[in-house]
């Protein structure tokens, strides 16, 4: 998501991804793939948001939490869920990009 961070921008869209791990691993992943342009969360491993708010699944045989993409409004209502069966299962970022292009679209039509 860093290197088209901003045409997520251009569509008025915050990245806030959230690991399960510690500060210190969530701060690699920050200079890692973040690029230092957005912040990395972290949930410590009692894991109150990833399982208990986000409902992410966490798979022993497929190496841990499974990823998930939400996409929420202003009004904190969800307008996307996607939740990967394996590590590597997440949509590109085109497909992302897409799908807020239509939804600001039709934000501005109904507004």
């Amino acid at each position: 998501m860093a290197k088209d961070y901003s045409k997520f921008i251009e569509l008025h869209t915050e990245i806030y991804p959230i690991l399960v791990d510690t500060m210190s691993h969530a701060k690699s992943m920050y200079k890692a793939y973040a690029n230092r342009t957005f912040p990395i969360y972290y949930d410590t491993n009692d894991e109150k948001i990833t399982k208990n708010v986000l409902n992410q699944e966490f798979k022993i045989f497929r190496l841990g939490r499974m990823p998930a993409l939400l996409i929420v409004d202003k009004e904190q209502i969800i307008q996307y869920a996607y939740y990967g069966d394996n590590m590597k299962d997440i949509p590109e970022n085109d497909e992302i990009l897409s799908f807020l292009k239509d939804l600001n679209k039709n934000i501005t039509e109904l507004g």
